[in-house]
């Protein structure tokens, strides 16, 4: 959507939605109260530093918090230099806004700072009101300081008054509001021709010769890279725990103690479609959103299929993945969702629901009653977590004695058996990997690198939960994976290629027939010509798959021809012209004025704001000194 934009709209519409793109770390942390004397200066902003500690105690904040939210965000996503220098930007951005404030003279008093605070959700009680316990809690969960914290939100609130005084004078009109609003809108459907890849299935075979050439002609790719061996001995309760003895009577001691805690409570496994709504809508949007979520209730006690209706028309974050929320217990959701949700029974619909975020329709898939543990139910469980609690209290015991065998010349096997314990032996691995399969840090990883076999690391190294010790077993050098290990993923991409190519022949045919004989042709393809659902610029196609490249085209089309291109969605090529241009409602127009109004103005001071940060970095003398640092 982004390209069909930049290369389609006109106008003031481009520069405010698409100047630039801000990544704003609001729970960023520890800017303040960092000592970071004689650390290497990762950069320069003007008479400002950045040292490494600030950045590294940032930037593992900032990981931490985009796991949090996001756990399907791969962890080499989150240790690439790319998110790096994203990190690194925003802290750049926050001196020069600093800067820039104390030369305009805007400041915060400790009043506003502790104001602010009391009004965030995350520190208030369930009757909304600040709870002092519930702040140093969510403090020690992100390792601050109450100190640290408040430092931190006193620039974030000098900030945002340079932001709102920038942003202060942005005014658009009804008429800009409208062209957004026309443009964003705006519909098409499209008459096509689909040429599937699976079609060609039976003519796509693939010889042994063509496997072998292609496995030569690749072998790279086929390549294990160097890599190494390790034995660990572990220290952390965890795996601890196997070694100590637990009786009967400390179960049910136990048992007794925490009994309250035994009992599982009742659960609900539901889905839900979302139409957002706040209180401060407008009586229009309000009426109109009342409307949809009422459409969307008679689906589905029709019976179409929830999840799909949840995919075409919930507006919540579960949309795509058809309204799932899995299972949750009371008090996991706001009270009415709750209430509605656990007063149904299994596969009732239930709604309109009305919460703070808008209306919900809910569909219970299953139900969990609540039931209280046995102590036999629970036996188990708590003779794990027992010994666990004895193990943690010999942690440091048993790494010190450890250590001390190492370092008088014995190997890891040789403590082990000395000490009754375990000696775990892993797979080869390329060295790099070792940061993510037990979170060692870059110093470590080289360190081990560099190990002669048979020896080993001599001081502990940090692990969730606790320590281990590091001993080098072997070097395995690069190799290829031998080709019959490979064959069945050859074969199969082979295949693929061989169906596309013959796919996309053929509908290279059928293009050519069409563009030289529109009529002719149209009339020997009838049967084979559909007709699309309306779609919008972000190019989601029922039937075929997502495509912006042929949702730009479309768009771009100046008549009904057919267009010159063939395009390639979800292994199938596709042949389309524009059928019909479907104009952005005229009554929704009307009924959704004021937040379309809202969204220009906050546009537009978008625009400004990254005109604004535009300007300081272009007379900002900025210097990146250990670029190394980011990698």
């Amino acid at each position: 959507m982004l390209d069909i934009m930049r290369k389609n709209a006109s106008g003031w519409i481009v520069k405010i939605l698409f100047a630039v793109i801000i990544v704003v770390f609001v729970f960023a942390f520890g800017m303040s109260g960092l000592n970071s004397t004689g650390d290497p200066v990762l950069a320069k902003v003007g008479d400002q530093v950045v040292t490494r500690a600030e950045f590294e105690t940032v930037y593992q904040r900032m990981a931490e918090a985009v796991s949090r939210s996001n756990p399907d965000v791969p962890r080499e996503q989150l240790q690439s230099p790319e998110f790096r220098k994203m990190v690194l930007g925003d802290l750049l951005s926050r001196k020069l806004l600093l800067a820039e404030a104390e030369k305009l003279g805007i400041a915060a008093s400790d009043k506003e700072v502790f104001a602010g605070i009391a009004v965030q959700k995350g520190f208030q009680d369930a009757n909304g009101r600040f709870d002092k316990d519930i702040y140093a809690a969510v403090l020690r969960q992100n390792r601050m300081t109450p100190a640290q914290f408040e430092a931190d939100f006193k620039q974030q609130l000098i900030m945002s008054k340079v932001k709102d005084a920038v942003a202060s004078s942005a005014r658009v009109t009804a008429e800009q509001a409208r062209q957004m609003y026309d443009w964003v809108g705006e519909q098409v459907r499209i008459d096509y021709i689909q040429v599937k890849a699976a079609m060609f299935v039976d003519d796509a075979a693939v010889s042994g010769d063509e496997v072998n050439a292609f496995y030569e002609a690749n072998k790279e790719r086929f390549k294990i890279p160097e890599r190494i061996k390790i034995r660990q001995l572990v220290f952390t309760p965890v795996e601890l725990a196997k070694n100590q003895a637990v009786t009967d009577e400390e179960v049910a001691a136990y048992y007794a103690a925490n009994q309250a805690s035994m009992e599982e409570g009742e659960q609900v496994k539901a889905r839900h479609i979302l139409v957002m709504v706040k209180d401060t809508d407008p009586d229009s949007v309000k009426t109109e959103a009342k409307k949809k979520i009422e459409m969307v209730l008679e689906k589905a006690k029709s019976g179409e299929d929830f999840a799909k209706l949840a995919q075409e028309y919930s507006e919540g974050p579960t949309g795509p993945s058809g309204g799932d929320l899995g299972w949750f217990g009371r008090g996991a959701m706001v009270p009415a969702f709750e209430e509605a949700a656990f007063g149904a029974a299994k596969g009732d619909i239930v709604g309109p629901v009305k919460s703070r975020f808008g209306w919900h329709v809910i569909k219970v898939e299953d139900r969990k009653e609540g039931s209280a543990r046995t102590l036999d139910d629970a036996k188990d469980e708590i003779r794990i977590q027992i010994a666990q609690e004895k193990a943690s209290e010999q942690v440091q015991d048993l790494l010190d004695q450890s250590l001390d065998r190492l370092v008088s010349g014995m190997t890891l096997e040789d403590i082990a058996k000395e000490l009754g314990l375990e000696v775990v032996s892993g797979e080869p691995m390329p060295a790099d990997f070792l940061s993510q399969a037990y979170g060692v840090t870059p110093e470590v990883t080289q360190a081990l690198k560099e190990l002669a076999p048979g020896k080993a690391y001599e001081s502990p190294v940090n692990i969730n939960g606790g320590y281990m010790l590091v001993e080098k077993v072997e070097d395995v050098p690069a190799a290829y994976m031998e080709i019959d290990k490979v064959t069945p993923a050859i074969t199969n991409l082979l295949k693929n290629q061989k169906t596309a190519e013959l796919a996309g022949n053929k509908a290279d045919e059928i293009h050519k027939a069409l563009i030289a004989d529109p009529v002719g042709a149209e009339k020997t393809y009838e049967r084979k010509i559909a007709v699309s659902e309306p779609f919008d610029r972000q190019g989601n196609i029922t039937g075929l798959g997502a495509s912006q490249e042929l949702a730009e085209a479309v768009f771009a089309a100046k008549d009904t021809a057919w267009l010159p291109d063939v395009y390639v969605i979800n292994n199938s090529a596709v042949i389309a012209r524009l059928d019909e241009r479907i104009p952005a409602s005229e009554a929704t127009w009307e009924q959704q004025k004021d937040f379309w109004m809202e969204q220009a103005g906050n546009a537009y001071k978008q625009e400004m704001l990254a005109a604004y940060m535009d300007e300081l970095s272009k007379n900002a003398d900025i210097e990146i000194t250990r670029p190394d640092l980011l990698q």
